[in-house]
């Protein structure tokens, strides 16, 4: 946790010299240089791993943009969301927890941060801060998931997944894609 108490999250949406081209309050599409770049929150995304019962806990997720382009309204994908301004990843990924997988940690809970943050393309500027969450069951208890009250959220659930169907698990994203293969590797698949 002190690597991280110095860190504070950059608020990508007030800075004053960007030549806005689009603006929507999710993201916004600014000139730099000779770029057209994508400007949204940074993000954590996680995969709670619980230890005694050998599960992973991944989201049964509506997905808007995915259903755009498959047609396919649900999808496999980690616990996680939207770094907001002011918060540590560590303070969202506690948020995230409860909010879409209803899980509370204890507060003395050590979250260590295994993987380094990553971009997803070149013209995004938001970064991934991935978890793998080995969790004992002393280390949380869970309540109702209440989720972030959209609309998706509502329609979306987190679910506990044997471990043993980890290679079954049909993932729709690179994120998912990559978490999954950080977690075998963690388990040593």
């Amino acid at each position: 946790m002190e690597k991280f108490s110095k860190l504070r999250p950059k608020n990508d949406f007030n800075e004053p010299d960007d030549e806005i081209k689009y603006e929507d309050g999710k993201l916004k599409v600014v000139k730099y240089e000779d770029w057209s770049i994508i400007k949204e929150r940074d993000v954590v995304v996680c995969i709670p791993y619980l230890i005694e019962s050998n599960q992973m806990v991944l989201r049964y997720e509506y997905i808007p943009t995915f259903k755009y382009v498959t047609g396919q309204e649900f999808h496999a994908t980690v616990v996680g969301g939207g770094i907001e301004t002011g918060e540590t990843p560590q303070q969202a990924l506690l948020r995230e927890l409860e909010e879409e997988a209803g899980f509370v940690l204890r507060e003395d809970f050590q979250i260590e941060e295994e993987l380094k943050p990553l971009f997803m393309t070149k013209g995004h500027t938001n970064r991934y801060y991935p978890f793998i969450l080995p969790l004992n069951e002393r280390d949380y208890h869970e309540v109702i998931a209440k989720g972030d009250g959209s609309e998706e959220e509502a329609k979306s659930k987190s679910v506990k997944v044997d471990v043993k169907y980890i290679n079954s698990v049909n993932s729709s994203d690179l994120i998912t894609d990559y978490m999954l293969m950080k977690l075998k590797e963690y388990l040593k698949i």
